[in-house]
Parts: structure tokens; sequence; C-alpha cells
């Protein structure tokens, strides 16, 4: 009786803890999507004429900003 008390506390636990973890990895699976996301289109407006380079700190910056991030960027590459 013991046994199956203590499988079902670990189990317990583990299930709690893959619960604790699935909302900063959804976070982080976010960041990177949209960094991908971004980076190719990014890499699709260079092909277009748009002065973006393709660098970490466009990539960070699209991966936290999404959409608005490109929009900002391709705003800023008409001005400069």
């Amino acid at each position: 009786m013991t046994n199956i008390l203590s499988i079902v506390i670990v189990c317990s636990l583990g299930v709690l803890l893959l619960m604790t973890m699935t909302k900063p990895l959804q976070g982080l699976l976010r960041f990177f999507t949209s960094a991908t996301i971004g980076g190719i289109c990014v890499w699709v407006c260079q092909g277009l004429g748009f002065a973006i380079g393709i660098n970490p700190v466009t990539l960070v910056a699209l991966g936290i900003l999404g959409i608005p991030g490109f929009v900002g960027l391709l705003a800023l590459s008409l001005f400069l």
C-alpha cells in the first residue's frame, strides 16, 4: 500500500511540475516562432529592396514585438 501511495505522490508532483512549466515554455515558443516568421518576412523584404539587415538585434526585436516590431523596422528602413 505504501508503494502505491508513493507512486501516486510522485506522479502528482510530476504533473504539477509539468503544469508549472508550460507557461514559460509557451512564452519561449511564441518568442522563437515570432522571431522565425519575422526573420523570413525581413528576408522577403530584402528581396523587394528594403534595407533591413537580419542580425540578432532585429530578430530579438521581432521576437519580442511581433508584427508591430516588423512594421517598425519597415518604417525605420524607409526613413533612414
